[in-house]
């Protein structure tokens, strides 16, 4: 299965494969390596790559991916190699969204809201801390901006996929 994997302005061409209950993964022109992906709770996900052990947050809504790794948030494209292949033909190209909203990946106590509308803020920059699950995660975003919107309070309970702070 070929996938191109769009990831801010960078684009990677992965490869997986599946042998028996094993699967692999190359990207790009790179090594094949095993990979493992367990679900812990909820949105809490385990990734194996090769020896190396990832503990992240993943949501998928249609070709969208929003990943949290270690309190940054990612999003991605994801397409198939003929779904790819056709955007390449008709022109399409993943467009980098001038409004970007940071939700809240789980369910938690929002502790923190880390900045105030007006702020300019930098790529991967702390926008909150969200309590969950025991334990408290900075949250951010992949690219900067300035901070139009907080939609949320500290010391509130907020919901899955709740917008907590709007970047433009």
């Amino acid at each position: 299965m070929l996938y191109q994997v769009t990831l801010g302005e960078r684009v990677v061409r992965v490869e997986l494969r599946r042998a028996g209950e094993h699967f692999f993964a190359r990207v790009d022109d790179g090594a094949e390596q095993a990979v493992k992906l367990e679900q812990v709770h909820g949105l809490l996900r385990t990734v194996v790559v090769g020896d190396r052990r990832i503990e992240l947050l993943a949501t998928v809504q249609g070709d969208d991916v929003r990943l949290t790794i270690g309190g940054i948030e990612f999003e991605a494209e994801v397409l198939d190699d003929a779904h790819a292949r056709l955007a390449s033909v008709t022109g399409r190209r993943t467009a980098g969204h001038a409004r970007r909203e940071l939700k809240a990946p789980m369910p938690g106590l929002l502790v923190k809201i880390l900045c105030q509308v007006g702020d300019t803020i930098e790529p991967g920059q702390p926008l909150a801390v969200l309590q969950a699950m025991k334990m408290e995660n900075e949250l951010s975003l992949p690219r900067g901006g300035s901070v139009t919107a907080i939609n949320a309070e500290p010391g509130k309970t907020v919901e899955q996929g709740q917008v907590l702070v709007v970047v433009e």
